[in-house]
């Protein structure tokens, strides 16, 4: 019986770990695209205010504030264009606007990828028997990212804790747990000896 408790003790400890492990490299997966789409929406912002930098030589700074586009004008660089058709003639502009729709599609395909991780995560995470120890390992579920959103920085806070002090506790939980189930194990079955020889006696 005392080997029986161990076998299914270090068994189950085991498949935590197996379980730890695949969630900790899922959530890297979704470190990394999460990563990607930072640095795409950083280049985004950069080549939209050069657009707009260069649509300053051709409208007054009023002009720009009745459209929107002071400042970070992300979501209006598009409409530059119509508002100054001159600009259109700017091969600059053109430039620019050739490589952010590049990038709008480049972002359009890691958000598809960042997207497909979490969902495999969590999809992972939330099936049982992972979402009875997923939980206690600290591992939450992750959101879908909107394209539309352009600060995500919540999202940030599930990428910078660190579960590996959690991890120790529960292992060091666990053994205890073990130690206590095979000490009583060891304690029965030792009285139990002890009985059967006071009866032969």
């Amino acid at each position: 019986m005392f080997i029986t408790i161990i076998v299914v003790a270090v068994a189950l400890a085991a498949y935590i770990i197996k379980i730890y492990n695949k969630l900790q490299s899922m959530m890297q997966n979704i470190r990394e695209s999460f990563a990607n789409i930072q640095a795409t929406l950083k280049k985004r912002l950069d080549l939209s205010n050069q657009i707009i930098d260069i649509a300053k030589d051709y409208a007054s700074g009023e002009q720009m504030v009745q459209l929107g586009i002071s400042g970070n004008g992300v979501a209006k660089v598009a409409a530059l264009a119509q508002a100054f058709p001159e600009l259109k003639a700017n091969e600059t502009y053109q430039m620019l606007m050739s490589q952010l729709e590049k990038i709008e599609g480049e972002l359009l395909n890691r958000r598809e990828n960042y997207n497909a991780e979490v969902k495999s995560y969590n999809a992972y995470k939330n099936a049982f028997p992972q979402v009875l120890i997923a939980s206690k390992l600290s591992f939450e579920s992750v959101a879908y990212f909107d394209i539309n959103d352009e600060d995500f920085s919540e999202n940030l806070k599930i990428f910078k804790k660190d579960d590996s002090a959690k991890i120790q506790e529960i292992l060091s939980d666990s053994n205890k747990k073990i130690t206590d189930i095979a000490m009583n194990a060891k304690k029965m079955i030792n009285d139990k000896i002890s009985n059967n020889s006071d009866k032969k006696d």
